[in-house]
């Protein structure tokens, strides 16, 4: 499977595994991996990225120019 961007406000941009889902409220974000667990709990302003909590074996990058967040996890195929 690949990839898919998700618009952020203040024009962030998530990119990650299909797998992957996104939850908002307002400025604050939650990312929902295959099994339904927490991975990523975020929040966006104009300038600022911040991780409110991630799971213990998340991997991902942030690329402030572009304002980009790549999660480099991708899910076991089963």
């Amino acid at each position: 499977m690949a990839n898919k961007s998700h618009q952020l406000l203040n024009g962030w941009t998530l990119i990650a595994h299909n797998s992957y889902r996104l939850f908002s409220n307002s400025n604050s974000y939650v990312v929902l991996d295959h099994d339904n667990d927490v991975a990523l709990q975020c929040a966006v302003t104009e300038q600022d990225f911040e991780v409110i909590s991630s799971s213990w074996n998340l991997k991902f990058k942030i690329i402030p120019a572009f304002k980009t967040v790549k999660i480099l996890n991708v899910p076991d195929e089963e």
